[in-house]
């Protein structure tokens, strides 16, 4: 498995055995993604198989364009794990032998020639090829990183990739294996942080694998499996051969195998890891659209919401699908969707369940190869689904995809004004200035002018980080390789942190002015203020212990509550000294109640927090 950044350098690149012109029978593959500083060292000596096939991930680099210099054929397709994607590589390798090899390996003549003569023998389904692996200029020749076989070589009808396996990928032999003794050069690793960084990955996937297979922690795991690993690597593999050198990677390995488990330990407590578990059994599509609206006593926007979704899709020629989850709703919403849309499946709930719960429940009833997450105060424009579905087709590393979104506003030229709906990620000073006094008083400054994007231009499509939550486009794809929103949030954030899974799996998420929606703002949520202020910051705060820690979070409960208790006590004082201005007396009340949560935990009387 290759790592994304590794950097071996070009002059290392050994010059191919071009003497032999003789067809090869073999393919060799290689999985790219922003591998264009080292592809050319890994393709040059490899002009000798009879083709080359390369598999990209969506790169944004010359990755491809230098491939195609080397004649290879190049693929694209949205990495879902490394087995799926040598198993997709498989079905189009068209010769009988196939090799496959990292991009940050370098087949030297000797092996090639090794290859050549081996698959002339077909009695062997394949053969497990000896690595080299190097840490900068250092060979590791210990604790188990030498010799390192690795089965890269065998026959295409005979061999498949353990699609369970995410991580150290595991082929699946039909017939006899033989060793190769020519060793695959490997430069593993440019430094010692880039060594952590791709081990705490391996961690966190094999902690995934470990949780899709039923293992669960017990107290001894945390001690006897890191031993374990060290035994096996400090002597079972001899890395006391490499003195202090070897004793340190031995460690390292053991370390690295306690991160496993604590990984695993973390994904147990983690509510998002049972709704993946959830949405990871899917069915397959059987329409192209399913539109989810969540209502909560918006009765005549849902009609309009639903309306515009069941026009637009016939118009489009779409087989779609419309959704309603109602929250328990007492303004007589769901007698109203049984009565006037018949056709539009209806969940009701007995209870408020929150926002992204009830989500959940829509989005797993759904059937749709996209779905639209609409809010019940929003309305898509003529066009939508069709851009929608024209620009996901273009785009598939997209996983979701926020629309161009407008809200009313008499004094704008339409009656129509664009509600800014992209975000980068939070740092510390967003995180202490965003919807707190500190932006109240300072005004957008330069950290929030890049949280909110200004530099964008929202007529152009563009990668962001996250997406305002009133209509989101999202892959079925990608809902069963993420799941659904954190049950956690209530209300507020749910998208932000669901965006954040998104890239953090790989897939993009991206806004698009294409396709448009009207959006009467906070028509739900709107209906208490006082609650809504309570569940936007309750959220804020899960979202920053999750994302930052609990210790970050209390710390900055604290400032940002006592930030509150002056301005509450601000904009008293002014409501007063101007003649018991209401709006400024209401403000200061809602800034009390959060302040008085902020220290207390306490939400105020016949109020709570979900």
């Amino acid at each position: 498995m290759a790592p994304m950044n590794a950097q071996p350098r070009h002059s290392r690149a050994s010059a191919h055995p071009s003497s032999e012109s003789s067809p090869s029978g073999i393919t060799a593959v290689v999985l790219t993604r922003n591998v264009a500083a080292m592809i050319d060292a890994c393709l040059t000596p490899l002009a000798w198989v009879d083709s080359i096939l390369i598999v990209d991930d969506f790169s944004t680099d010359e990755t491809r364009a230098r491939c195609r210099r080397h004649g290879a054929r190049v693929l694209e397709r949205k990495l879902e794990s490394f087995a799926a994607q040598r198993n997709f590589a498989l079905e189009h390798v068209q010769t009988s032998w196939v090799l496959f090899i990292d991009s940050d390996e370098i087949v030297t003549p000797a092996l090639a020639t090794e290859i050549r003569t081996a698959v002339r023998d077909e009695t062997a389904a394949g053969y497990w090829i000896p690595r080299k692996n190097l840490l900068k200029d250092r060979w590791l020749r210990y604790a188990g990183w030498s010799p390192d076989y690795q089965l890269r070589l065998f026959q295409v009808a005979k061999g498949r990739y353990d699609p369970t396996r995410l991580v150290h990928e595991l082929v699946v032999l039909d017939g006899p294996d033989g060793r190769l003794t020519e060793p695959l050069t490997h430069y593993s690793y440019d430094s010692v942080r880039q060594f952590v960084a791709k081990h705490q990955r391996y961690a966190r996937l094999e902690a995934r694998r470990l949780w899709l297979n039923g293992q669960r922690v017990r107290l001894r795991n945390y001690f006897l499996q890191p031993l374990r690993a060290f035994n096996r690597h400090f002597f079972t593999w001899q890395g006391y051969t490499g003195g202090w050198a070897g004793f340190a990677l031995s460690a390292a390995m053991a370390y690295f195998d306690w991160r496993t488990w604590r990984h695993l330990k973390v994904l147990e407590n983690d509510p998002t890891t049972q709704v993946w578990q959830e949405f990871r059994d899917l069915p397959a599509a059987t329409c192209a659209v399913s539109v989810v609206i969540v209502s909560y006593n918006v009765a005549n926007l849902l009609m309009g919401a639903i309306e515009s979704s069941l026009t637009d899709l016939k118009d489009a020629g779409l087989d779609g699908e419309v959704i309603v989850v109602d929250n328990a709703s007492q303004d007589g919403s769901a007698a109203m969707v049984r009565s006037r849309f018949p056709g539009v499946r209806l969940i009701a709930n007995d209870t408020n369940l929150g926002f992204g719960n009830a989500v959940n429940q829509g989005m797993l009833a759904a059937h749709g190869e996209v779905v639209v997450v609409l809010n019940p105060d929003a309305s898509v424009q003529p066009g939508f689904f069709a851009a929608v579905q024209g620009s996901l087709s273009r785009r598939p590393h997209v996983g979701l995809l926020g629309p161009h979104i407008a809200h009313p506003d008499n004094t704008s030229p339409g009656g129509w004004l664009t509600q800014s709906t992209c975000r980068r990620s939070h740092t510390w000073a967003t995180i202490l200035l965003e919807s707190t006094p500190l932006q109240w008083w300072w005004g957008e400054t330069s950290a929030l002018q890049r949280f909110y994007c200004r530099d964008l231009d929202e007529t152009q499509p563009a990668m962001v980080d996250w997406v305002v939550g009133a209509c989101l486009v999202v892959r079925r794809a990608v809902l069963q390789a993420v799941g659904g929103f954190d049950p956690r949030f209530f209300m507020y954030f749910e998208e932000t942190d669901w965006c954040q899974r998104i890239n953090a799996a790989g897939w993009q998420v991206a806004y698009f002015p294409g396709a448009h929606v009207l959006h009467h703002r906070s028509q739900s949520a709107g209906q208490d203020q006082i609650a809504r202020a309570l569940n936007f910051h309750h959220s804020r705060q899960k979202f920053l212990a999750k994302e930052r820690g609990r210790l970050a979070s209390l710390v900055l409960r604290g400032i940002i509550g006592l930030l509150f208790v002056v301005y509450t006590a601000e904009q008293a004082l002014r409501g007063l000294l101007k003649g018991r201005d209401p709006y400024l007396l209401q403000k200061a009340n809602v800034c009390a109640h959060v302040a008085v949560w902020y220290l207390t935990g306490f939400p105020g009387r016949g109020r709570r927090l979900e």
